[in-house]
């Protein structure tokens, strides 16, 4: 009996020192569970950015995975919280962290309009929002954009109202056909007003065509927003507003006789316009539902950039006339480069037959030298009078030049040789008028 009581009394503290061992390995497991999770709280809390907390969150699911079979130890060494509701806490942290770094980095960015999801948003839910709101930012962009158009075409309207009258004005006073120095200063007035008026309002045109189509340059629109664009063209006569321009300053360059200053102005503003409008008709043409007005509208302001150039072209050799006329200097009427080439050269040959000292220095000082070659031919491209033409016309001058040169050379040989004639004239006759010496 004795022996068998030992050998229960020994297996008792085997099991005995078995739980004391089992208790210890519990608590082992227990503790590296809280340290693991409270590491993980204090990482989330520290997280800087999305990476770091997308890795936090794989640590949290590999947290759980190995720690699932302890799932009942956990609940009584945790208690009043157990496994499932530290797990929880740490995946709330997880989600709290995302936000929070995710809300600093779009603040650093300045509102980036792409925010970023969750990775469990689906991708058809993250483009139907991000869609939403660019629509609703468009939106917002037309409606200020329609404001500032119909703004700018008021005062586009406004300055073409003042234009007209100062045309009235101009013709009225060219109508008088005086010439003393009242009127001409008025004149210059007026004109110098309405070149500056022509100016601002193509300025307004240019910048209404920028901002009209600035948010079509920033990327493709979809077909609700093209609609809406075209709508709001519509809406505000956007195309009108072009062409009435451009039928204004067809009138402004057909009204009147210009300075080469002024024509130089006038030619610069024709090719920023035209330039503008090249760079913008594109995206004119795209927001077009219907081929037959987009082809209508566009034709028209082609149109009228085309009639402004031609008007502008037509004016120029219309006030290059005008300074031959204007010092008399009849060379014939001409309307183009190829004209005034033939009649220059007609003229010149003609007085190279006759050389007129008179009408030479008329020519050369009062027509050719200034205003002709310094201010009005620059001012004509190449394709409307050609180097070659240009230099056929030096040749000729160059030639009159040549003989009132040498016509000066004859006069003053003529009078040197007519002034020693005179001299031994003289001295024959004083030599005659001596008396005879006697002896």
């Amino acid at each position: 009996m004795k022996t068998i009581a030992g050998v229960f009394a020994a297996l008792l503290l085997l099991v005995q020192a078995g739980g004391a061992f089992a208790q210890q390995s519990d608590y082992e497991t227990i503790e590296t569970f809280k340290k693991r999770s409270q590491a993980l709280l204090t990482s989330l809390q520290a997280a800087q950015d999305l990476a770091q907390c997308a890795e936090l969150e794989k640590e949290i699911a590999r947290l759980q995975a190995e720690y699932e079979p302890h799932r009942t130890l956990l609940a009584e060494g945790l208690h009043p919280a157990s496994f499932d509701t530290t797990i929880a806490a740490l995946r709330d942290q997880a989600r709290t962290a995302t936000e929070r770094v995710r809300l600093a980095e779009e603040s650093r960015q300045d509102k980036v309009k792409i925010v970023e999801f969750s990775k469990k948003t689906e991708e058809d839910a993250k483009t139907i929002a991000t869609i939403s709101r660019q629509n609703e930012e468009y939106q917002a962009s037309i409606a200020k954009l329609t404001q500032e158009v119909q703004d700018l075409g008021l005062r586009i309207e406004q300055l073409t109202q003042e234009n007209t009258g100062l045309l009235e004005k101009i013709k009225a006073l060219q109508a008088e056909s005086k010439k003393d120095k009242e009127t001409i200063a008025k004149l210059r007035a007026l004109t110098e007003k309405l070149t500056a008026n022509i100016k601002d309002r193509d300025a307004l045109v240019m910048k209404m065509m920028d901002s009209l189509f600035a948010e079509y340059r920033k990327g493709e629109l979809t077909d609700a927003q093209k609609k809406e664009l075209f709508l709001s063209v519509k809406g505000n006569d956007y195309v009108g507003t072009i062409v009435s321009t451009l039928d204004g300053n067809v009138k402004y360059s057909e009204s009147a006789l210009f300075s080469a200053q002024d024509l130089k102005t006038i030619r610069e503003e024709q090719s920023k316009l035209s330039a503008k409008w090249e760079e913008i008709k594109p995206y004119v043409a795209k927001i077009y539902p219907d081929e037959q007005s987009r082809t209508r509208d566009l034709a028209t302001v082609d149109g009228r950039v085309a009639d402004w150039k031609k008007s502008i072209d037509a004016t120029t050799w219309k006030s290059i006339h005008q300074a031959f006329v204007g010092q008399n200097v009849d060379i014939g009427p001409f309307e183009s480069g190829a004209e005034f080439h033939t009649r220059l050269l007609a003229y010149l040959d003609e007085q190279l037959r006759d050389p007129s000292r008179e009408k030479y220095l008329t020519f050369k000082n009062k027509v050719w030298d200034s205003p002709m070659k310094d201010q009005w031919l620059p001012l004509v491209p190449a394709d409307e009078l050609t180097d070659r033409q240009r230099s056929e016309i030096d040749e000729r001058v160059a030639r009159w030049d040549n003989a009132i040169a040498s016509q000066l050379r004859r006069w003053i040989l003529l009078g040197v040789l007519g002034a020693a004639l005179l001299v031994a004239l003289a001295v024959l006759l004083r030599k005659k008028k001596k008396p005879a010496i006697t002896t």
